[in-house]
């Protein structure tokens, strides 16, 4: 059987429960949506679409203003085109003012690290050539036919000391994963791959505490290439008894419990 192409998600999906990668990726049953993934995707909608600002309209003088100004208005339009999935899920409306509140102080605290950078170099560049400057290539697609995966990054820096990759996490803590440090190698081998060089750094920009970042070296890119390897090893049966259940506190929580909880629960 030919190995199905993997993505950082799917390959951590898999180590976190194998049992449950049976049922979203052999089964393919349907998962459910939750406010995580719809602010996820809200955030990442707004930042993609704010470096694409005609940064020459922008006044000097009132930058800061205007660009805010810019980053709350396509928050506000992408919360309000997410209002019916809110609503389909059950949100009630004072929750959805606590995350619509919440998630407008990560992407302050986003965008104050921001102006900091761009402040430091506009004394020398201006606002214009400052701003192209900080401007990633957001949203990039990459793969490797070599160890079937793909996925998409979210912003690729390509400056002059090299290229920093980052991704974005509305996460509520900024602890560097052993899942984060594996989607990250991951990126940092798909990269060099396509390049022929490696990034310099990975990290992630933990939008509610800032950026966290990690040297690239071979030791992160090998450990990249084994769980793809392995995760291909893994995955080439299709019985679900190949795929054991691995009992965590991500089966059921307080607020919520994992997409196949029920059906799990049911099945030996």
């Amino acid at each position: 059987m030919a190995g199905r192409v993997q993505s950082p998600s799917s390959i951590n999906l898999f180590r976190q429960c194998p049992r449950k990668y049976f049922y979203q990726y052999i089964l393919k049953l349907a998962t459910g949506s939750n406010i995580h993934l719809v602010r996820g995707k809200a955030v990442h909608s707004v930042l993609e679409n704010f470096f694409k600002v005609d940064i020459n309209q922008i006044h000097n003088e009132k930058f800061d203003f205007e660009l805010r100004t810019l980053l709350f208005d396509l928050f506000r339009q992408e919360w309000r085109k997410s209002k019916p999935e809110l609503e389909k899920i059950g949100i009630a409306i004072h929750d959805q003012i606590y995350y619509y509140n919440e998630t407008k102080k990560m992407l302050t605290n986003w965008f104050n690290g921001f102006t900091e950078k761009l402040n430091g170099l506009m004394v020398d560049k201006g606002l214009v050539e400052s701003f192209k400057y900080f401007t990633p290539i957001t949203e990039q697609y990459y793969e490797s036919s070599l160890h079937k995966v793909r996925g998409y990054i979210d912003a690729v820096h390509e400056w002059a000391d090299g290229v920093h990759i980052i991704d974005y996490k509305t996460s509520s803590r900024d602890k560097m994963s052993a899942d984060y440090r594996l989607q990250l190698g991951i990126y940092a081998m798909m990269y060099k791959q396509k390049h022929g060089i490696a990034p310099k750094r990975v990290g992630i920009n933990f939008l509610k505490f800032g950026e966290r970042f990690i040297d690239v070296d071979d030791v992160l890119i090998r450990d990249a290439e084994a769980a793809c390897e392995q995760i291909q090893s893994d995955t080439q049966s299709e019985e679900k008894v190949d795929y054991p259940k691995k009992k965590s506190g991500l089966c059921k929580w307080s607020t919520g419990q994992c997409d196949f909880y029920e059906t799990c629960t049911k099945d030996v």
